[in-house]
């Protein structure tokens, strides 16, 4: 899981590079393109100027229509220039419209080429924090390894010393005359059961080939089998009582946790969670704090969930 998101980060930085070079030579502006639109920006300023004389000739004319009306003259020639004008003027319009699209296409293909550059800022500072992201990821890698290898170490001495696991002897309690056993009896057995392990800090799997004791505990309780009930209420008591919460408990209770860390599918920052916590339990396991240790393996199960 790490290798493969590695590898991804790799091919990012790749792709990014591959961006890098093509944005490089779009970071130029086209020459052809500056020049036209300087003569876009010259033609537009012309056809302004022209517009503005044409509509002075014009005002000019009406002033003159008006004046000529009023003493009751022929206006008709006058008329006729005053269309003419704004024949011209509409033409004007028509062009400084037309340019005025084409110099605002050429200006965003150039602001495009400059906005290159801060892309490729971009880019760079998204190398520099993959880099880092990296190196970080790589030396918690080394760190891990070695906390497992000097954890494999300790256990292996420990072992030599002598350590042996718990065997739990079952004592199944004799049975009533008449066998009238009752829930509630039933149901004391559990609950103490249940206050046990949260005692201890007990999980499920910790109680190994008699887990599934509660789930058949339930099921006699179902059929109202109260005897079969607390026989085996009284067989999670006693295994639970059995269980010492000490050395070899914690390295395989580890091992099992290691397994599940090793096959999850999780976040970065949900891995880099379980990594520091299973250093965390090693050193506790080393300092011989196994009630403590026994804690955090819990929590990382909870976070694995």
């Amino acid at each position: 899981m790490r290798t493969v998101g590695i590898l991804v980060s790799v091919a990012l930085m790749l792709g990014s590079f591959g961006c890098k070079n093509n944005g490089e030579a779009e970071a130029a502006p086209d020459p052809a393109a500056v020049k036209a639109q300087q003569e876009l920006v010259a033609r537009r300023d012309a056809l302004l100027a022209q517009k503005e004389k044409l509509q002075g000739e014009a005002t000019k004319i009406s002033e003159e229509i008006k004046k000529v009306e009023a003493t009751g003259g022929d206006t008709s020639e006058l008329a006729k220039k005053k269309a003419e004008l704004e024949t011209q003027i509409v033409q004007q319009d028509d062009n400084l419209s037309s340019t005025s699209s084409e110099l605002t296409a050429i200006t965003s293909k150039l602001d495009a080429a400059g906005g290159v550059v801060v892309r490729e800022a971009r880019v760079a500072d998204r190398e520099k924090a993959i880099a880092a992201r990296e190196a970080q990821f790589s030396q918690r890698e080394r760190e891990f390894q070695q906390a497992q290898l000097n954890a494999a170490k300790q256990w292996k001495d420990s072992c030599a010393v002598g350590g042996t696991s718990t065997t739990v002897i079952q004592q199944v309690a004799p049975p009533k005359s008449g066998n009238n056993y009752t829930r509630k009896e039933v149901d004391g057995l559990l609950g103490k059961a249940k206050s046990q392990m949260a005692k201890k800090g007990l999980i499920n799997s910790d109680l190994g080939a008699q887990a599934s004791l509660e789930g058949e505990i339930t099921k006699a309780l179902s059929e109202s089998d109260w005897t079969r009930g607390y026989i085996l209420a009284n067989q999670l008591v006693q295994t639970i009582d059995a269980i010492q919460i000490n050395r070899n408990f914690i390295k395989a209770k580890y091992e099992r946790l290691n397994s599940r860390v090793s096959a999850a599918k999780v976040d970065e920052a949900t891995q880099g969670q379980l990594d520091s916590g299973m250093k965390e339990i090693m050193q506790k396991w080393g300092d011989g704090d196994f009630i403590a240790a026994n804690k955090r393996i819990n929590a990382l199960y909870g976070a694995l969930r």
